[in-house]
């Protein structure tokens, strides 16, 4: 099967980590240099653990499938 994803919990972690790479802060680094790193910081602290949460329900799901593909598929019918 095909892991059953929402966009969104992709899109958002991606997007955080797009922002923490890009060069246009909301506080930008040379103007604050404290409140600058903190900005992206922040974005991390809420990126990361979602990050983590979709890896870690795709393993779950991923080790499901196997699971599944190991049962019993062709048995005799004993009567």
């Amino acid at each position: 099967g095909i892991y059953p994803m929402k966009s969104i919990d992709i899109i958002l972690p991606l997007l955080g980590i797009l922002y923490v790479i890009s060069p246009i802060d909301l506080l930008p680094e040379f103007a604050i240099p404290v409140l600058g790193v903190m900005d992206d910081l922040a974005v991390l602290s809420l990126t990361i653990p979602k990050l983590i949460k979709e890896v870690d329900k795709f393993l779950l799901w991923e080790a499901e499938q196997k699971y599944k593909a190991t049962q019993v598929i062709d048995a005799e019918i004993v009567k």
